[in-house]
């Protein structure tokens, strides 16, 4: 992950507009084979025991926003979170 912030955003349908980094980490980490989830106000990771330091501060600088995406693809998907 970039240490760099981008200030550009993502607009999703619905409305929702995301800064384009956690928009980024969260396609990342998916793709390294990670499955993020929400457990009430916490981002759960699986496998935890495989991120790196990088990624863990990023998921905290960024935890409302993956929080959102995470809430945003359940509902796409019809699934609940909360």
């Amino acid at each position: 992950m970039s240490a760099a912030c981008d200030d550009r955003y993502v607009l999703l349908r619905g409305g929702l507009a995301l800064p384009i980094e956690p928009v980024r980490l969260l396609l990342d980490l998916e793709a390294a084979g990670f499955r993020l989830s929400r457990d009430g106000d916490d981002i759960l990771v699986r496998p935890f025991s495989r991120l790196r330091e990088d990624d863990v501060r990023a998921l905290k600088r960024w935890k409302a926003h993956v929080l959102a995406l995470i809430d945003y693809v359940a509902d796409a998907q019809g699934e609940h979170t909360q």
